[in-house]
């Protein structure tokens, strides 16, 4: 059989490909500069735009999230938590607004604290990370919190004007004994010595102008605040 003969044109095809590719082995950004000014606009979308917008978006991301880990968040001036519905969500949200407005300052009053669900877990965590500045909590449950050693002795953390117009308030309970700590068997809940750690809100004006506030409960301050001052200043106001 014939060999086929190829046609001028199709040589001339044949010929071009088995050329090699002029700037073939050659990086990206070498052919890039031995282009013409005109022509490399064209290769730099083509070749170099999708990956520098790429890189620009990952640095922009790992950029926010560094920023963000090593800013800690803007702590509010007082955190109040409400133990067991001791106040309505409603008239919690009311009492924040009020006492933000009256401090100028940003304060959160939270009532979602169950300790028949997580509310008690909630709590410790919180406590143990010193967001919490004053409890409000049933006398039962108030009493309980106090036997763990959640509260500060009002007789040293109140100022001197609060001991005297608050006196009648007062209310001493056991708090937490730390003796027989090394002892996993030895539980010093309730069994520390008796002090005010708590007041009676039953006297408490601004808390008794809500309707869903239980009159009989109990305020407290945290015994690791960081913001006892202004602890005291709520306290105060409540009591006006």
């Amino acid at each position: 059989m014939a060999a086929m003969k190829l046609t001028d044109e199709q040589r001339h095809a044949v010929d071009a490909l088995s050329v090699a590719p002029e700037h073939a082995g050659e990086s990206k950004l070498t052919v890039f500069r031995s282009l013409p000014a005109r022509a490399k606009l064209t290769y730099f979308r083509e070749h170099f735009l999708v990956p520098l917008l790429a890189a620009v978006i990952i640095i922009g991301l790992a950029t926010f999230m560094i920023v963000k880990a090593a800013t800690p968040a803007t702590r509010p001036k007082l955190y109040a938590a409400v133990i067991d519905d001791a106040l309505t969500t409603t008239e919690a949200q009311q009492l924040q607004k009020d006492f933000s407005a009256k401090l100028g300052q940003s304060v959160n009053i939270d009532s979602y604290f169950d300790t028949s669900k997580d509310g008690l877990d909630k709590l410790q965590t919180m406590l143990s990370s010193k967001q919490i500045d004053v409890i409000i909590a049933p006398q039962s449950k108030f009493k309980q919190l106090a036997g763990y050693g959640y509260f500060r002795n009002l007789a040293t953390s109140l100022d001197t004007e609060q001991r005297s117009s608050l006196r009648n308030d007062l209310v001493t309970l056991h708090g937490y004994d730390d003796a027989d700590d090394d002892d996993p068997n030895v539980s010093g809940s309730g069994k520390g010595a008796a002090k005010p750690y708590g007041l009676s809100l039953a006297q408490a004006k601004t808390w008794n102008k809500l309707d869903g506030a239980d009159s009989k409960a109990l305020i407290g301050i945290a015994a690791n605040t960081q913001n006892a001052g202004t602890a005291r200043e709520f306290i105060d106001w409540l009591y006006r």
